[in-house]
């Protein structure tokens, strides 16, 4: 098991490990296929290190200071590693497995992971950096100044055209109180493919966001896909309260990437004092949302 749908949720000194198996299908990528086991030595050769976001902190700073993220030092540092991850254009490197480089990266030498490393791997206690197929992939990397205790991180979109590689960030100064809370997930929509780039809080009242982008074909760089009506408009962006409890396929929370392809309707939850649905001394109101062939509603 790689990043599936395990939630750490960390409050009052204790840890609270969830399985929601619910969303697998939700988050379903390369990630969240039978997980490698084995650091091939192909595998190894095509690896590459994590690029880093190397910025001053100046001193003592307020890491949870949003101003911090608009900081010239710290935007320069960001325009210099989407350079450097532009460069990410080995055919090697594509063609491998993101599954098979996670294992590689985490094991960092050929061989199959022995039954306490593949409990290490899968339980939290290795970072996912890298999700994604042949021709799209989400790099998430740790920010030196920001939300450091709660894994701040910047994810990245890489879309391979030919020999080259367009960068485009999707999220910035994310952070969350969940390990491996971060995932990708593609579908296709009028010949055109929909980018999935799932979240989750963490904490004992957990939210999931989902966010959706398409590749322009003049720029090649990611772009919101508004597929949702919001308070102000359309937007590219949807939200929903987790349950702890599993729920069938078709009520999870955000179930909207199905098989490649966007569901006719979905489930959202938020937690409500009166609503029908009980779930770990919670109440919740449920809400579905339907396609209508433009946006859901």
């Amino acid at each position: 098991m790689t990043k599936q749908t395990i939630l750490a949720l960390r409050s009052c000194g204790f840890i609270l490990i969830l399985v929601i198996s619910s969303l697998v299908s939700t988050r379903s990528s390369a990630q969240q296929n039978k997980p490698a086991h084995l650091c091939k030595p192909v595998a190894l050769a095509a690896l590459k290190p994590m690029p880093k976001l190397r910025y001053p902190c100046n001193g003592e700073p307020n890491e949870w200071d949003e101003k911090s993220l608009k900081s010239p030092v710290r935007v320069a540092a960001i325009k210099d590693l989407m350079s450097r991850l532009s460069s990410l254009s080995s055919p090697g490197w594509w063609s491998t497995s993101t599954e098979d480089l996670n294992v590689c990266d985490f094991k960092r030498k050929p061989g199959t992971l022995t039954e306490d490393r593949r409990r290490t791997y899968a339980d939290g206690d290795y970072p996912f950096w890298l999700f994604g197929d042949n021709h799209i992939r989400l790099v998430l990397i740790p920010d030196p100044c920001y939300q450091t205790q709660y894994g701040g991180s910047n994810a990245f979109l890489l879309y391979r055209k030919g020999d080259k590689v367009f960068v485009s960030q999707v999220l910035d100064g994310y952070f969350s109180r969940a390990d491996n809370s971060v995932n990708i997930a593609l579908a296709t929509l009028n010949n055109q493919e929909i980018i999935e780039v799932s979240t989750g809080t963490g904490g004992l009242h957990p939210i999931l966001t989902n966010y959706y982008f398409v590749i322009d074909a003049k720029t090649n760089k990611a772009v919101p896909k508004n597929l949702f009506e919001g308070d102000h408009g359309p937007t590219n962006q949807i939200s929903s309260a987790m349950l702890f409890s599993e729920v069938p396929a078709d009520e999870a929370a955000l179930n909207i990437i199905r098989g490649h392809s966007l569901a006719k309707s979905f489930s959202i939850y938020a937690e409500d004092p009166d609503g029908p649905i009980e779930d770990a001394e919670r109440k919740f109101s449920r809400a579905i949302l339907h396609w209508n062939g433009h946006y859901y509603k």
